[in-house]
């Protein structure tokens, strides 16, 4: 049985290289937000160059592109945080790499509370762009109201995952 349990933990461990195909899937996420940046940025540019644009629409625009930024920098914080913490940590030791200071103190809660905090952001900007956006109609109130609501329950999902986590630690 022994043998048996030992074979399947060396299997399973193993298999973390399976996870490389994850967060090379998220590289390519990454490069394709990239292709979307450069594109609006692109037709922005055009516009402010060439066309006429309303003070307004510039701030929803530059919004779009900081939202999409910081989404991307959220997929990079997942791909980068979960090689290092998932498959390897011996590939980040070479002395040529600079890496990020935060990755040699990242752990799972770390990365929960990185993850919460840029869902904040993105949720904060996404809110502040709809509330922008709208007309003062009823059915667009209502909206902004749920994209409030919706803010304010990931404000209080991080704040009860640092609770969480401070209690944990407390106890040990």
């Amino acid at each position: 049985m022994e043998k048996l349990l030992a074979s399947v933990g060396s299997m399973l461990y193993g298999m973390r290289i399976m996870m490389l195909l994850f967060y090379m899937g998220l590289v390519g996420i990454i490069v394709g937000i990239l292709g979307k940046f450069l594109y609006e940025t692109y037709k922005l540019m055009n516009t402010l160059l060439f066309g006429n644009l309303e003070k307004i629409g510039l701030i929803i625009k530059v919004l779009e592109l900081v939202d999409m930024t910081m989404v991307a920098q959220l997929v990079w914080v997942v791909a980068l945080a979960g090689v290092s913490l998932f498959v390897t940590t011996g590939h980040f030791d070479n002395t040529d790499m600079k890496k990020p200071d935060w990755l040699d103190h990242v752990n799972t809660y770390n990365l929960k509370l990185k993850l919460a905090f840029a869902i904040i952001s993105i949720s904060g900007v996404h809110a502040l762009k709809t509330y922008l956006s709208s007309d003062l109609s009823l059915e667009n109130i209502q909206m902004v109201t749920l994209i409030a609501v919706i803010h304010f329950l990931f404000v209080l999902s991080a704040i009860g995952i640092s609770f969480a986590e401070r209690l944990t630690h407390d106890k040990t």
